[in-house]
């Protein structure tokens, strides 16, 4: 089966469906390792990662294409990720999904920032307007050459047009919905509000969602819950725990029983697998 047409199938089921944002093709295959059924990439994890910056809009077009790339390659479940506005006008987008479909992902989201995007966490976003939004979303599902392809539309508006923004989304043909809810008053009302499917971005330690577990917000209507910061900012602070024991102490023995062991990490990263191609096709190694 492909991915796309899992993802499709994931959308149908009744469960609600939790995708961890990865930032790079091995926590992706973490995901996949304990068992989730779907992969979300993160914008601010590939900006850290790879720029060792904020989520500012600094990740080309095709640096962010190829990484992305390499994740659906290192797992065998569906993978989303965020395609920024388009990375242009409606007619960049239409390339924009063609790449991103070529390169493997089931589905992707497109904002309504302007370009280059804003965080809503780091400084405040200014939108586009919702015509031209719609042409962008239109011109998306046009372009798409897998009817199974995922157009999720992004709003960052204030609540009451965000609603607005996501009728005419909807209309054009985005095939879900992700809206970023101001308060919790606000992540409570908005599946009563819009009728499409919903994505949400559980945000680690912030009033919007603290309190609350995946199942609760698929109880109020959320379809797919991503976490797209837990992964990088949990795998930041042990990277800074570990530096600074090596500084201090010289050595690491004092953190080995909170690493992963040699033998668990060749299973992460598949490498019986590898083992195998060897013995076939390198028999004299």
């Amino acid at each position: 089966m492909s991915k796309t047409k899992r993802l499709r199938e994931l959308l149908t089921s009744e469960e609600v469906i939790v995708a961890p944002g990865a930032y790079d093709a091995l926590t992706a295959r973490a995901i996949e390792y304990v068992g989730f059924p779907l992969v979300g990439t993160t914008s601010y994890g590939m900006h850290g990662a790879m720029l060792g910056g904020p989520d500012n809009g600094l990740l080309a077009f095709n640096e962010m294409v190829a990484s992305c790339g390499n994740i659906v390659e290192a797992v065998q479940i569906p993978v989303m990720a965020g395609a920024e506005g388009g990375y242009g006008n409606a007619i960049n987008t239409i390339r924009t999904v063609r790449e991103f479909e070529k390169a493997g992902l089931a589905g992707i989201f497109i904002g309504d920032q302007k370009l280059p995007p804003t965080c809503p966490f780091i400084g405040a976003p200014t939108l586009i307007e919702i015509d031209e939004m719609v042409g962008k979303i239109k011109a998306a599902v046009d372009a798409r050459r897998d009817p199974n392809f995922v157009i999720v539309a992004r709003t960052d508006a204030p609540f009451k047009e965000a609603i607005e923004r996501a009728k005419a989304y909807t209309e054009a043909g985005a095939d879900m919905i992700k809206i970023v809810p101001k308060t919790k008053k606000e992540l409570e009302l908005l599946p009563q509000r819009v009728v499409a499917p919903l994505h949400l971005g559980y945000i680690s330690g912030k009033d919007i969602n603290v309190g609350m577990t995946c199942w609760d917000l698929g109880d109020l209507g959320y379809k797919i819950i991503t976490f797209p910061i837990s992964l990088l900012f949990m795998s930041t602070k042990a990277v800074i725990k570990v530096l600074c024991e090596i500084k201090e102490k010289g050595c690491d023995e004092g953190l080995l029983a909170e690493m992963t062991s040699f033998e668990e990490y060749a299973k992460i990263v598949d490498g019986d697998k590898f083992k195998v191609w060897e013995a076939k096709y390198l028999p004299g190694k």
